[in-house]
């Protein structure tokens, strides 16, 4: 459906829209100092090359809606941000924009890291129907955006079946309500969060290198913390943390699942791409907690391609 022609217009448009979501990042300078003390020195293994990582968070025009506006998104986007400035694993680029996820453009990432992106955020607003058409990126059916959504589905999973990586953390997981395939992609469904509260936190493979942060040792952690329906599967899945029942309070309201499997984290391979998934994101002081801000970092080492570890279910 896409035009190759324009390309350098693309470019400048999507970098302009990008840069311009660094309003986003404006907190506290106290706590943004937090974060920077936070942040890893650098990365746990050192990139193989120069990598380009793609910090996607919830469009303009679906965030007045976003339940995380204005409370963990700054902290989230500052965070990301922090992560590979500091650490110097990955060139960050923040943006709000879907056009960034045309085949042309994905080509210039290792990883998307998708902030707590909420709404049918796959399908495009009248502004990015206008863009494109300035951009001459389209071809036929110029007014049918559902059209168009269905290119830029395409465009994301073939980018992610051809190599790329893929990190979702948190409300990411409710996210397109509206396409089956993108709850396939990242392994399950929202179901609902019965916690905010301290809970205990197990982690299920003490020797995968993407729970290092926490020692291979279980943990406690206050936080929001999901339960998940399908397509959650763990014969399609490979679940490195979860929720320890043994240690959390199960009295809670909201409880669906009967089988008492919560889990918190998990891999999985996609094609030759591979994709990560964590409930953990929803407080704030989540971002300025050491032992996550190096969980994250390692995930989004592992999506890029530079952290190698097992993603086949066990």
């Amino acid at each position: 459906m896409w035009h190759h022609r324009l390309w350098a217009t693309a470019l400048s448009l999507s970098v302009a829209t990008a840069l311009s979501a660094a309003a986003l990042d404006e907190i506290p300078k106290d706590r943004g100092k937090a974060i920077d003390k936070a942040a890893p020195e650098k990365p746990r293994v050192a990139p193989k090359k120069p990598r380009r990582v793609l910090i996607f968070v919830t469009p303009a025009h679906l965030m007045d809606k976003d339940p995380h506006k204005g409370y963990n998104i700054p902290y989230t986007v500052y965070a990301m941000r922090t992560l590979g400035e500091k650490s110097k694993a990955f060139e960050p680029v923040v943006s709000q924009d879907l056009t960034m996820l045309l085949p042309e453009k994905l080509k210039e990432f290792d990883a998307i890291v998708l902030c707590n992106t909420s709404g049918e955020w796959i399908a495009p607003s009248e502004e990015t129907m206008a863009k494109l058409k300035t951009m001459g990126v389209l071809e036929g059916d110029e007014g049918n955006a559902k059209a168009v959504e269905m290119a830029f589905r395409k465009s994301l999973l073939d980018w992610v079946n051809a190599g790329g990586g893929l990190v979702g953390f948190h409300f990411a997981i409710g996210g397109n309500p509206q396409w089956p395939e993108f709850k396939d992609l990242l392994g399950a469904s929202y179901y609902g969060h019965p916690w905010n509260e301290e809970v205990g936190v197990k982690v299920e493979e003490p020797t995968h290198p993407l729970v290092a942060a926490f020692d291979g040792k279980d943990f406690r952690l206050t936080e929001e913390i999901f339960q998940f329906n399908k397509p959650y599967d763990r014969k399609k899945l490979r679940v490195l943390l979860s929720l320890d029942v043994a240690k959390t309070n199960m009295g809670v309201k909201w409880i669906e699942r009967k089988d008492n499997d919560f889990a918190l984290a998990w891999v999985k391979p996609v094609g030759k791409g591979r994709v990560f998934y964590t409930a953990f994101g929803h407080r704030a002081e989540i971002f300025w907690n050491p032992a996550m801000l190096q969980f994250y970092l390692d995930a989004i080492q592992f999506a890029a391609g530079d952290i190698e570890g097992p993603t086949a279910p066990r």
